[in-house]
């Protein structure tokens, strides 16, 4: 059965999924960005200990009792195959300084195409518009093709570059 014939439903997050998450967090760490980030950016952003940072920001999420954080899941079958997560902002010297934020956002490698990384996105937007949100902001790296396509579906348009260097 393809990925695009399966039912795909999009979940809200809670801490029974919390090794899924993790599970696909670090997909998105060892697999994507290890494929597809340049030498510099891997050498810029490598952590010394990814699982360890991941479970420290599952739980971080977990802990915020403010409803400024949001996550959900994709499952496919009864399995988690994707996930986006969301946060809000208050940008009080911005005219439109209620911001949404994406945070992180994958769908594994068989399942991308099949649209569900927008459905993911959509959903969150209508949780951003909830929350009264003025904007959604989102960054990657500037030769993320993937990432970029995605962005571009749902609307986004470039606003900035961000540059870094190695000291």
């Amino acid at each position: 059965m393809s990925a695009q014939t399966q039912d795909i439903s999009v979940i809200g997050y809670s801490k029974d999924y919390a090794t899924d998450l993790l599970r696909l967090l670090l997909l998105l760490q060892r697999d994507y960005f290890s494929e597809n980030a340049s030498e510099q950016i891997k050498e810029l952003r490598a952590e010394k200990d990814i699982e360890g940072a991941y479970k420290t920001y599952i739980r971080y999420i977990a802990s915020r009792q403010d409803d400024t954080w949001k996550v959900l899941l994709a499952r496919a079958s009864g399995n988690i195959i994707g996930f986006i997560i969301g946060s809000i902002l208050v940008e009080p010297d911005l005219v439109n300084g209620i911001v949404g934020r994406i945070e992180d956002w994958y769908v594994e490698k068989e399942f991308r195409g099949s649209g569900i990384g927008i459905e993911l996105y959509d959903e969150l937007e209508d949780w951003f518009i909830e929350k009264e949100c003025d904007q959604v902001v989102s960054d990657t790296w500037a030769d993320n093709e993937l990432s970029i396509k995605a962005h571009k579906q749902s609307g986004f348009f470039v606003s900035g570059i961000s540059f870094s260097k190695k000291l």
